[in-house]
């Protein structure tokens, strides 16, 4: 079965199945990739720290198919990886690493066109529900504390601080003309990102 949309995620977490740290979010139109060809992508991520054996991680795998009124399959990948497995790798080193295995599966992706730079509103709109969504948290208790627009990528990236003390983030870019929250993130009070 070919998925008409495709799903990766991948996730920073501490333990598996907890609420992640970073999570990375790519959605695509059908994607020109094996089941077994993404999971081999996502798993090369794991080796990242250049260790004997691979950070802690867990890749799963589920493709089904939407028949709500119309017919249409889809395909989703997510790889939840140990924070603290990764040993002396920078953030700004993670951050590279995933988006290039990301940019791979966009390289790969049929019929995905990247629109024009979305306003601030929709971003923000798209960045505080999918905070809200990851995290269960209210979003109109998240209150923005840094906007930054990038043409050059076409996105947006936030900073949101909620009223319990902890920092959350997004970046907001465009997928196929519409706003995509591609990157989540949250910090515990008392740490700075």
């Amino acid at each position: 079965m070919e998925a008409l949309t495709t799903s990766v995620i991948v996730n920073l977490t501490e333990y598996p199945g907890t609420e992640p740290e970073v999570s990375w979010i790519l959605s695509l139109d059908s994607a020109d990739i094996t089941v077994e060809e993404a999971i081999a992508e996502l798993r090369a991520l794991a080796w990242m720290a250049g260790q004997k054996h691979p950070t802690p991680n867990s890749v799963r795998s589920r493709q089904g198919i939407h028949d709500w009124g119309g017919s249409s399959s889809f395909a989703e990948f997510v790889l939840e990886m140990s924070a603290g497995g990764l040993g002396g790798l920078s953030a700004t080193a993670i951050d590279a690493g995933v988006r290039d295995v990301l940019s791979r599966f966009r390289g790969r992706a049929r019929s995905d066109a990247w629109g024009d730079l979305i306003s601030e509103e929709d971003a923000l709109r798209v960045a505080r529900s999918r905070v809200a969504t990851q995290y269960s948290v209210a979003a109109e208790d998240l209150v923005v504390e840094r906007a930054e627009a990038n043409a050059r990528d076409q996105s947006h990236s936030f900073r949101f601080r909620h009223t319990d003390g902890r920092s959350f983030g997004a970046d907001v870019g465009i997928v196929k003309e519409s706003p995509s929250c591609m990157k989540v993130w949250r910090e515990e009070p008392g740490t700075t990102g």
